[in-house]
């Protein structure tokens, strides 16, 4: 699988490019991820072939926050690409997965829910 950056419910434009020109330095592919989409396995939306699409659309509520997940992408480079947007003065994303044997099954709602119990865990909110 080729180095993938799959990005989720990020809607100003010129931090999508911010995020994509890093990413291309590095040539890690950059996917923007579509509302309608977010029914399919994680591992699908990042070129799995293994991983099969389940061919339905999702029309549910977006994302509350934006969303990242690293798939395939070396340990240097997710702290490249982590420098990089922190150099540029970029607020976070402080919904961040790497994509895992167990995660790469899961839809996108369902990764978002679980990184949300991480993230209030982290800030015990």
């Amino acid at each position: 699988m080729r180095e993938t950056v799959l990005l989720f419910n990020i809607k100003e434009k010129k931090r999508v490019q911010e995020l994509q020109m890093i990413c291309i330095s590095l040539r890690i592919r950059v996917r923007l991820v579509k509302k309608e989409e977010y029914f399919q396995p994680v591992g699908a939306l990042a070129g799995i072939k293994e991983i099969e699409e389940t061919g339905q659309i999702y029309d549910g509520e977006e994302l509350a926050d934006e969303m990242m997940v690293f798939a395939g992408v070396t340990g240097s480079h997710l702290d490249q690409i982590l420098f990089m947007m922190r150099k540029k003065g970029m607020r976070r994303i402080d919904y961040k997965a790497v994509l895992t044997d167990t995660n790469c099954q899961w839809t996108v709602p369902e990764l978002y829910k679980e990184l949300e119990k991480e993230h209030a865990a982290m800030h015990q909110i």
